[in-house]
């Protein structure tokens, strides 16, 4: 049955091949025409900004994010670099093309993506470098910025830490002084209770009702008082200050680290850059233009095989009308 179906179908091609081919050459024609015109090759216009970057809390964050910086471009620098473009006389139909340019962000680097005509691959240049140049001068702006800001903290915190650092000096000689004076006064409280040991010795030895000595016992004690309320003044000041030296030793370091920290970000800043500059590549256009020729020819078969079905149907049903006609009349003439 499917042998019989193939061979009815291959005669009815070989019998309307010179139509099948006809239809084809009709349909396939223009659509090969205006493929040919449409679809022209493109260029591609490309160009990418490295994002500058500085230290902050040991870590490398952006002079802006990259990301927002690829939402921008189109919103905000494109039209820019339109309108610069228009005042130099470029066309509206340039113009039209480089306003659908798109960008992305990869990490710390935005690109820039422009399809043009090869004959507007020049302009199309022109177009990425103004953009290019209003990104760099305004994170030339926030660089400059954020730069002056580290160098003033870093010189901020260094001034600080200077003077900590003679705060330190400062208490490390009170601390030797008062090393000095304790045992002075240690040395005198004992030579005073010596003396006053003397001279009770000696009151004890007087005739009884000879008070002479008593002024100097009752001067050696109040000596001794003071000697101790100065021990107790001096040992107080000693623990404060070493407590004190302690606090200021930690915050010496403390500024140390962040000192060490703030002249690594002004070091370790890096200026946005250009990573690649504004480049033309030809866009093939030759797998593009095979794949809808292969579906032209498609749809031309397709169309022919069509035309080939409906004249069939159309002239079964001619000869069914003109056979039943003649039977009416054949029905006509035996009356």
């Amino acid at each position: 049955m499917t042998d019989k179906a193939t061979a009815a179908i291959l005669e009815t091609l070989h019998s309307f091949r010179v139509t099948f081919l006809s239809v084809v050459g009709i349909t396939f024609a223009p659509l090969a025409a205006a493929i040919f015109i449409f679809v022209q090759p493109h260029s591609l216009v490309r160009s990418a900004v490295e994002i500058g970057t500085f230290s902050f809390n040991g870590r490398e964050e952006p002079i802006e994010s990259p990301e927002l910086l690829a939402k921008r471009i189109p919103a905000v620098y494109v039209p820019a670099a339109l309108a610069a473009l228009a005042k130099n006389g470029v066309r509206q139909s340039t113009l039209g093309t480089l306003q659908s340019s798109s960008a992305d962000s990869i990490g710390q680097t935005v690109s820039i993506q422009s399809i043009v005509d090869p004959a507007a691959a020049e302009e199309a240049k022109a177009f990425h470098q103004k953009i290019i140049d209003q990104i760099m001068e305004e994170d030339g702006k926030r660089s400059d910025f954020v730069r002056e800001a580290a160098a003033s903290r870093a010189v901020l915190l260094k001034q600080t830490s200077d003077g900590v650092d003679q705060q330190i000096a400062d208490y490390g000689k009170m601390l030797d002084r008062l090393g000095e004076l304790l045992p002075e006064t240690e040395g005198s409280l004992r030579d005073r209770e010596l003396e006053r040991g003397t001279a009770l010795r000696r009151a004890a030895t007087q005739i009884e009702g000879d008070n002479k000595a008593s002024p100097d016992i009752d001067g050696l004690r109040k000596e001794i008082t003071g000697h101790l309320q100065l021990m107790a003044v001096l040992s107080e000041d000693r623990a404060q200050s070493t407590r004190d030296l302690t606090a200021l030793r930690a915050r010496h370091d403390a500024l140390a680290s962040a000192l060490l920290e703030a002249q690594i970000a002004v070091r370790a800043f890096k200026n946005t850059r250009v990573s690649l500059a504004p480049e033309v590549t030809p866009q093939p256009v030759g797998a593009r233009r095979l794949s809808l020729l292969f579906i032209a020819a498609v749809a031309s078969i397709l169309i022919a095989f069509g035309a080939i079905a409906f004249y069939i149907a159309s002239s079964s049903r001619g000869f069914d009308g003109s056979a039943g006609d003649g039977l009416a009349d054949n029905q006509s003439l035996r009356r």
